[in-house]
């Protein structure tokens, strides 16, 4: 459940800047966006976006996939976890079945070259078993989630 208001200004492009930390909570864990992370919401080709708007009920979905992708995530959350998160609020926020899956099914098949560069970490390839972090916090976070999302 989103815990404060999404605030954010629209850059000079298609991108957003947060204008304060956003927090969304699933179950009791909370994902923190920092404030100045800088988003472009849903990544849609434009050549989609009468199909598929730009913006809609999976907004906030979009933010927290975003941060989940970027390289300030450090709660070891990995490609495959982040992209069931972005379903799960997605549904959380009331987007339509049909819709969801055409998103969720786009991140798993077109969103891995936009994952954190695994190659900073000394890795070859990505890998969506991956840990990112492999701190206490890290594992708890992966293993809540993937209870929770049951996968």
């Amino acid at each position: 459940m989103q815990l404060n208001e999404l605030k954010v200004k629209k850059l000079f492009n298609e991108n957003y800047i947060l204008l304060e930390d956003f927090r969304y909570q699933i179950n009791r864990m909370c994902i923190t966006i920092p404030k100045g992370f800088v988003t472009d919401f849903a990544s849609i080709p434009k050549m989609l976006h009468l199909v598929i708007p730009k913006h809609g009920k999976y907004d906030i979905a979009a933010v927290v996939h975003d941060f989940l992708y970027s390289e300030l995530n450090v709660t070891g959350i990995n490609r495959k976890l982040a992209d069931k998160i972005f379903d799960f609020i997605m549904k959380e926020s009331g987007v339509n079945c049909y819709l969801r899956k055409i998103m969720y099914l786009g991140v798993r098949k077109f969103g891995r070259p936009f994952f954190k560069d695994l190659k900073i970490n000394g890795l070859k390839s990505f890998d969506d078993e991956y840990l990112i972090n492999h701190s206490k916090e890290a594992k708890e976070y992966y293993d809540f989630y993937k209870q929770t999302l049951g996968f």
